[in-house]
């Protein structure tokens, strides 16, 4: 018979020692990563499975699963609770990624910036 192998993966709690509350409210996803594909692709997907096996329930929206129609960008940020921008080369210099800046900031959505710092992986300063 295969033996199987079980593997208990770490789960993030708040500081109550519980798991978070991860019911969504009036939106069909928690984050929106927004990221140049370019530069940004790869390091986004990481970001997304990473969070998935911390949080199993999160939804997080990543073009190259869950988008139907480019023209839709701004009602996919208003479907997020959060808008994640992945900062990388070329950011603020594509159309796509600058609508998903503006929608964000027009909707009063909460914004977290990463800024990807190793020029290998396209990064580099913000200057």
């Amino acid at each position: 018979p295969p033996t199987m192998l079980l593997v208990r993966l770490p789960m993030l709690v708040a500081s109550n020692g519980r798991r978070p509350d991860m019911k969504l409210k009036s939106s069909d996803y928690h984050l929106f990563l927004s990221h140049v594909w370019s530069t940004g692709q790869d390091a986004c997907a990481t970001i997304k499975t990473q969070l998935q096996l911390l949080l199993p329930n999160v939804k997080i929206f990543l073009d190259v699963d869950d988008l139907k129609d480019i023209g839709m960008l701004e009602e996919y940020i208003e479907e997020s609770q959060v808008v994640v921008m992945f900062l990388s080369r070329g950011y603020f210099r594509s159309r796509n990624c600058l609508r998903d800046v503006r929608a964000a900031i027009e909707m009063g959505k909460p914004l977290i910036l990463v800024h990807e710092a190793d020029p290998g992986k396209g990064g580099g300063t913000l200057q």
